[in-house]
């Protein structure tokens, strides 16, 4: 497979799950903003339920799919930078843009254990 087919198909992978990452959103922001110093024990069991809910259905299958993104580009990312020349007038877009497309990965794999770990903390809590 050329490299530029590997760019776009990494490219797309990127695009579909910030989509579902976009979907999730609503959810996610829900469940952090519930609060946590709720009166009554039915209501604080149906908020954990709902909270844990989001973390199984939203939060950590993201965070899984952006890390296992990020780790499977990384090697071809690192072997990019470690023979590439740093030239601001004369460098190959295709691996400019592979590169790049892998850092999205890292930030959004972050942003997503982030969350997953807010989750968990609002979670545990609401206990």
């Amino acid at each position: 497979m050329p490299f530029g087919d590997i760019v776009a198909v990494s490219g797309l992978l990127l695009t579909l799950t910030t989509f579902l990452f976009n979907l999730a959103w609503p959810r996610l922001n829900e469940a952090l903003a519930l609060d946590e110093y709720q009166q009554g024990l039915q209501v604080r069991k149906r908020s954990r339920e709902k909270v844990m809910g989001t973390f199984l259905n939203c939060g950590l299958p993201l965070t899984c799919a952006f890390a296992a993104l990020f780790y499977v580009n990384l090697p071809a990312a690192v072997r990019i930078i470690r023979s590439s020349t740093l030239d601001l007038w004369d460098f190959d877009v295709d691996r400019t843009l592979y590169v790049m497309v892998v850092l999205a990965l890292l930030a959004f794999a972050l942003i997503n254990a982030r969350l997953t770990l807010r989750l968990l903390k609002k979670w545990s809590n609401l206990r």
